[in-house]
């Protein structure tokens, strides 16, 4: 089929995963108040540590012929 055009480039879709650690910053009265507004809300991040774990293709990768 050598009058075939491509259409669009292959391209191949990819997951990456992270491991992050962060330290987070809460103003609050108590310990259980601040844990309720960390999961509802969020709070200050200070810092944020990130390592890429993988990498692994979804689809659209070329086969080898």
């Amino acid at each position: 089929m050598s009058n075939v055009t491509k259409i669009k480039e292959e391209k191949p879709t990819k997951v990456f995963s992270f491991e992050v650690v962060m330290l987070v910053h809460i103003i609050g009265d108590n310990e259980s108040e601040a844990k309720t507004q960390l999961d509802e809300k969020g709070g200050i991040v200070t810092k944020r540590d990130v390592k890429l774990l993988n990498t692994e293709v979804l689809y659209g990768e070329k086969e080898n012929k």
